[in-house]
């Protein structure tokens, strides 16, 4: 990892929602060598409960967990008004077509099947950042040409 990385990154905290400890130690891992912020979760209530107490930048949910599962936790976060800008990506291994279809109906911004590419991940992660930035700027550019 370079500097640049780890100053670019360093202001963008990743929930990581996942009820597994060994795949959510090697997700941190990833993340935190790119220079993100990252804490985690090991389901969804957990995760509404911690991101109730600080807002993440973006959420890395897995689908299949106790309590609450990724679904629900998604719906919960989109029917938030403080809550439903942060984007959630599903990373899981679901992979059937109604599961892409149910993950978007609930208003995931991406699904990544498990096992994963890290730098497809971390491009995923890039691009949702970007666009998060061009909507900002679009917003601030709309303000501006009011009359």
């Amino acid at each position: 990892m370079n500097d640049q990385t780890e100053t670019e990154n360093g202001g963008v905290g990743i929930l990581v929602v996942e009820d597994s400890p060994t795949q959510a130690e090697e997700l941190q891992y990833i993340l935190e060598q790119n220079g993100y912020q990252v804490s985690r979760a090991t389901n969804g209530k957990k995760a509404l409960e911690a991101m109730n107490k600080r807002k993440p930048t973006i959420v890395v949910s897995d689908i299949m967990m106790p309590e609450m599962d990724g679904y629900q936790l998604c719906r919960r976060i989109k029917e938030d008004k403080q809550l439903q800008d942060v984007p959630v990506i599903f990373l899981t291994a679901l992979s059937a077509p109604m599961d892409v279809v149910k993950g978007l109906e609930c208003g995931a911004d991406n699904f990544i099947t498990k096992p994963y590419e890290e730098n497809y991940l971390l491009s995923c992660i890039q691009c949702i950042l970007i666009n998060g930035e061009v909507r900002k700027s679009r917003k601030n550019a709309e303000e501006w040409s009011k009359p």
